[in-house]
């Protein structure tokens, strides 16, 4: 039998306790429905959400950090010269801008490179369709191996996930 579940109850199905990044309107109705669960931080920018979410990991919480695609491109050092550096795999919630309807000119030059910057980064993903139930098992499995490889993960959100 396959357990689904909402996108905003994944958090805590995978044992996280805490958010921190920067507001998206396209993740702006999961943030909500995930702050009725734990706490949701907001950050000044996305490689200080990734410092926070490094010393909260070293504080002995368990926390993910949620952004947009274009502020991936932003974090990226920190994900390599600071959270690989000091053994925090990360776990990234990152709205996926221009892909699907979402075609607008500066979201479409980020949104097609995403995928293959994260690659480079060495970092797993998953993509999450809108408003659709995530197979928890196979959820737990690929976070689990990817936690046991130290590797940053991350579900990409298309746009019009409410």
């Amino acid at each position: 039998m396959v357990t689904r579940v909402a996108l905003h109850e994944l958090p805590v199905a995978l044992g996280l306790d805490v958010a921190v990044g920067v507001p998206d309107s396209h993740l702006a109705g999961l943030m909500a429905a995930v702050g009725s669960s734990m706490p949701v931080y907001t950050a000044p920018r996305e490689d200080a959400a990734v410092g926070v979410a490094c010393g909260l990991a070293l504080g002995g919480r368990n926390p993910f950090v949620y952004l947009k695609n274009a502020g991936l491109f932003t974090c990226g050092d920190a994900l390599l010269s600071l959270a690989r550096d000091i053994g925090v795999a990360m776990f990234l919630v990152v709205g996926w801008a221009g892909t699907g309807d979402d075609r607008l000119g500066h979201h479409v030059v980020t949104g097609e490179r995403t995928v293959q910057f994260m690659l480079t980064l060495g970092i797993s993903y998953r993509i999450v369709e809108p408003d659709a139930k995530v197979d928890l098992t196979a959820m737990r499995r690929w976070y689990d191996d990817c936690v046991a490889a130290g590797r940053h993960r991350a579900l990409l959100v298309r746009p019009g996930h409410a």
